[in-house]
């Protein structure tokens, strides 16, 4: 080997030498997830988007443009930062949502839920309504100007209940009672109760359900809760909060239990204690103004030890010994 071969080689094992040792921290940052950022000649930290759909197999697309793969899908090496990713697939609405990447962390967007484009709806009232009520027994009533239906939740099995049709109008809300089987329908005046589980030996024949008027108050109505048992019903109007019996006609038992400071706000009846909570603005020495937090115990039980509590009156019979 002459003098000239030897320099050759020894040119070419230093430069490879010198590659080895520069393209090594290259490679190393590679594998690490590090990237190179030629512009500022910096390395930096890469991040990892995730992305899952329902339903899966959707278009991906990242700052606009059309990534290769498709859902569920991991779009990685990317730089840190803040990208815009769309979900598209033909026949559904798009999803859209600015995410953030940052280094050596997984930003998931797994729970994305794309709803088809409704190309149209399926009517299932048999007629014009004026309102109507979904049970959690998997009911609809119908309220028409001909009468009570009722239907499956598809619309199937129609059947008519009553013919009543004189029901509140304009806006109600409705309200099951516990055991499901009647229901309020009230507006800021009037009180309707549905009752749709009636004695068949009792009732006429032909007719599977009753509605009646059970009141028509004098202040708005903000609120109406179902007591516990179902026969009484809690009315709170803007300036009481009254109880009112279901049984009988005509004009019902009431009782008013409280007189508002101010209108009441944030109700709520919690069936498990017999409990009705409000807002109200307090009054006496002992407040300091603006509005407390009230709870309004309505157990019998409570009304029952109540009683225990109070001195007999001299002119009350005592019990017999016996």
């Amino acid at each position: 080997m002459n003098n000239g071969d030897r320099i050759k080689r020894a040119i070419a094992f230093y430069i490879s030498v010198l590659l080895f040792f520069v393209t090594l921290p290259i490679l190393l940052s590679y594998s690490l997830g590090y990237r190179i950022d030629l512009n500022a000649l910096k390395f930096y930290k890469t991040g990892i988007i995730f992305v899952n759909s329902k339903p899966a197999g959707t278009a991906i697309y990242v700052n606009g443009e059309l990534f290769a793969g498709i859902t569920p899908a991991r779009i990685e090496d990317l730089k840190p930062g803040a990208y815009k990713v769309q979900v598209k697939r033909e026949g559904f609405y798009p999803w859209e949502e600015e995410l953030v990447v940052r280094p050596n962390m997984v930003t998931k967007a797994e729970s994305i839920i794309l709803f088809p484009v409704m190309k149209e709806m399926n009517r299932i009232s048999p007629q014009p309504v004026t309102d109507f009520a979904v049970s959690d027994r998997n009911n609809i009533y119908y309220l028409t100007d001909h009468g009570l239906y009722r239907s499956d939740p598809d619309g199937s099995n129609i059947k008519k209940l009553s013919g009543y049709a004189d029901w509140p109008k304009g806006a109600t809300r409705k309200k099951f009672s516990p055991e499901g089987d009647k229901f309020l329908c009230f507006n800021e005046k009037e009180i309707c109760v549905v009752y749709t589980n009636l004695d068949k030996a009792l009732a006429p024949e032909g007719v599977l359900a009753k509605a009646e008027n059970v009141l028509t108050a004098e202040e708005p109505i903000v609120d109406v809760f179902w007591y516990t048992g179902s026969g009484y019903i809690i009315v709170v109007t803007e300036k009481y909060i009254n109880v009112v019996e279901l049984r009988g006609a005509g004009k019902r038992n009431t009782a008013t239990l409280y007189k508002f400071n101010t209108r009441p706000q944030s109700l709520y009846y919690d069936q498990a204690n017999g409990s009705l909570y409000f807002a109200d603005t307090g009054k006496g020495k002992m407040t300091l103004g603006g509005r407390y937090v009230y709870r309004l115990d309505l157990r019998q039980t409570f009304f029952d030890s109540l009683m225990q509590l109070l001195p007999k009156r001299e002119n009350e019979p005592a019990n017999d010994k016996r």
